[in-house]
C-alpha cells in the first residue's frame, strides 16, 4: 500500500535533491503510485526505494523524476531494487571497461554483444531503457539456463550486476511497463491528502526548529557579551 508517512518522506527528498515545489513533488508522487499499481507493485515499496537512492535521482533525473519512478517501478517487477538498474547504467557508462566486458561476454558466451544503444540511453537518463535493451540482448530465463557457471558470470560482470541479479532479470520476463490509467486516481487521493497533511507538519515543525535555533543562538552572543561586560 501507500501511507502518508512514505509519500511525506519522498516529497521531502525530491524537494531537497531536485528543487521542486511542494506541488510538483506530490505531483511525482502521485504518478509513481499510479505506475506501480497499474504494474502490481506496491507503491509503498518504490517510493522508499526512491527515497533510498536519492543520489541516483540527483544523477540520472530528468523529467520531473518520471524516468526515475518508471526505473524503480521496472525493477520492482523484477524483485529487484533501483540500485540494481542505477549500476547497470553506471556500467555501461565506464565507457572503457564496458566495452572491453561487453567483447569478452560475447566471446564466452558465443553470441556478439552490442550495449551501444542501451549506453546512449543511459547517457540520456533513460535508465529503465538501457537496462531493457541489455535484457534484449541477454535473452529470457531459457537462453540463461543453457549457460555455464562462466558464461553467467561473465555476462554479468558485462552490465555490472550479480548473477543472482541478472539471474532475477531474466527470469522477469517482458521489462515493458503498462501505463496508469483513470481506475487510480480515486484510490490514491485520500492517500495523496493525508500525505499532503503531513507534508506541511514536517514542514511546519523545520520551520519552528530554525526558530527556536535561531532565538537559542541570540540567547548566547547575549549571555556571552554580559560576562564579558561583567569582566571588565
Amino acid at each position: 500500500g501507500i501511507s502518508a508517512e512514505n509519500s511525506a518522506t519522498l516529497t521531502k527528498s525530491l524537494m531537497d535533491v531536485s528543487g521542486m515545489s511542494e506541488e510538483a513533488a506530490l505531483n511525482q508522487i502521485q504518478f509513481t503510485a499510479q505506475l506501480a499499481m497499474a504494474n502490481d507493485v506496491a507503491p509503498g515499496q518504490v517510493m522508499a526505494d526512491i527515497a533510498e537512492n536519492t543520489e541516483t535521482f540527483a544523477e540520472f533525473g530528468k523529467d520531473g523524476g518520471a524516468n526515475i519512478a518508471k526505473a524503480a517501478v521496472q525493477a520492482r517487477k523484477l524483485g529487484l531494487n533501483l540500485g540494481t538498474t542505477a549500476k547497470i547504467a553506471e556500467s555501461l557508462l565506464d565507457f572503457e571497461s564496458s566495452i572491453e566486458q561487453e567483447m569478452q561476454a560475447s566471446l564466452m558466451i558465443g553470441k556478439q554483444l552490442n550495449f551501444n544503444k542501451a549506453r546512449e540511453l543511459a547517457l540520456s537518463g533513460d535508465i529503465a531503457g538501457a537496462a531493457a535493451d541489455v535484457m534484449k540482448q541477454v535473452g529470457g530465463q531459457a537462453e540463461f539456463e543453457k549457460l555455464n557457471v562462466l558464461q553467467r558470470k561473465a555476462l554479468a560482470d558485462s552490465i555490472g550486476v550479480s548473477v543472482d541479479e541478472l539471474s532475477k532479470m531474466a527470469k522477469g520476463g517482458e521489462m515493458k511497463l503498462k501505463a496508469p490509467d483513470k481506475t487510480t486516481e480515486e484510490q490514491l487521493k485520500s492517500s495523496m491528502d493525508a500525505s499532503k497533511l503531513v507534508m506541511d507538519e514536517m514542514l511546519s515543525a523545520e520551520k519552528l526548529l530554525t526558530i527556536a535555533i535561531g532565538a537559542l543562538t541570540v540567547a548566547v552572543i547575549a549571555n556571552t557579551a554580559i560576562q564579558a561586560a561583567r569582566a571588565f
